[in-house]
């Protein structure tokens, strides 16, 4: 079984109230996914060596997944990582954040478009820095595009050049030589892929904030 990840925005208690972080946007912050692993995006793009977001640190705390506005960027807690690594190797980079409490949202956010300003955050009761945003360094090439079906038509036949969680049934992947790292990137989805492993582990590390898709 294969899974998409997901943050478990089941503490939210209203839609507006689902996004755990907000992103401190930057020039050309709109192109910057980090999903692309033949991208640079700091040398090439131009995002800042260390994103930064305001969020409500208490409600963060404990929590190992969390969802951003307006991008979804995969931000992970450095806990999070170190279980994916024992699960098995995969190639990636990590982007370092800090996550500012809503408290000093005024101090270190300003104008229009709303951009970071030079106040500095000395307080370590007024920032997070725990997480960090994987980006993977390699895509594995192993979509059966004759065997998965997207309503009922071959991937290769549908029209479709990219799939999201859940458009697939079923979603077949070939085995690499070696097999499946504990997370992947495969071309033609948009999300990235998990074993079984790696959500044993981190379900038997006691991470808290997952919502796990099994992928037909």
């Amino acid at each position: 079984m294969m899974y998409a990840l997901s943050t478990d925005v089941s503490h939210a208690k209203e839609n507006a109230d689902i996004y755990d972080v907000d992103l401190i946007e930057f020039d050309g912050f709109e192109c910057v996914t980090f999903h692309d692993p033949g991208i640079d995006y700091q040398r090439q793009q131009g995002a800042p060596e260390v994103i930064e977001f305001v969020g409500n640190l208490e409600r963060i705390n404990g929590r190992d997944h969390l969802l951003t506005a307006p991008l979804g960027l995969l931000l992970l807690s450095r806990r999070m990582v170190g279980v994916l690594e024992a699960a098995g190797p995969f190639r990636y980079r990590l982007i370092p954040t800090v996550i500012y409490s809503e408290r000093i949202r005024h101090l270190v956010q300003s104008g229009y478009p709303r951009r970071r300003t030079w106040h500095s955050v000395t307080d370590p009761s007024l920032k997070n820095e725990d997480f960090v945003i994987l980006q993977l360094l390699e895509q594995t090439d192993c979509l059966d595009r004759e065997r998965t079906l997207v309503k009922g038509v071959p991937f290769h036949q549908c029209g479709e050049e990219l799939l999201g969680r859940g458009e697939a049934e079923p979603l077949v992947l070939r085995p690499p030589p070696g097999g499946f790292p504990p997370v992947f990137s495969v071309p033609e989805l948009v999300f990235y892929c998990f074993t079984e492993q790696a959500r044993q582990a981190c379900e038997q590390a006691g991470l808290k904030g997952l919502w796990w898709h099994p992928q037909p």
